[in-house]
């Protein structure tokens, strides 16, 4: 199992993206039953900005790739209060958002590791279980 951020799954969707090849592959190794990918649903709408408000795509294009992240059929976590408030906590220690840090929290919570592109956040963190993409 592992968790990944929306940094990772933009990646599945946007082609050009560098790294696309790699998440293609660990989706891959998902929908094969090789590993299992958990995500929160604050994933589904960050995807969906990035796709609205930042890629140069038409709408067609953009409603098209954001079924695809559904049809991943990706576990959705969804957080507890307790890991609210810890995302909440970590993100004030390490000057990074709650929405970044939760993600973190999920991973850890679950004894796996966090795969990201965020390399920033990796820089601020300097946690064990969060991996660059």
């Amino acid at each position: 199992m592992i968790v990944i951020d929306a940094s990772v799954a933009n990646k599945l969707v946007l082609p050009y993206e560098e790294g696309h090849i790699k998440v293609k592959e660990i989706f891959q190794n998902h929908s094969d039953g090789l590993e299992r990918i958990i995500s929160l649903d604050l994933l589904l709408y960050e995807v969906a900005n990035t796709l609205a408000t930042k890629a140069t795509i038409p709408q067609r294009a953009v409603t098209r790739s954001i079924t695809i992240i559904y049809k991943t059929q990706i576990e959705i976590y969804h957080p507890t209060e307790d890991d609210v408030k810890e995302a909440a906590r970590l993100a004030k220690k390490y000057k990074t958002s709650v929405y970044d840090m939760l993600y973190a929290v999920v991973a850890k919570a679950n004894g796996t590791i966090l795969i990201t592109a965020d390399e920033q956040f990796i820089k601020q963190t300097k946690f064990k279980f969060v991996k660059l993409l």
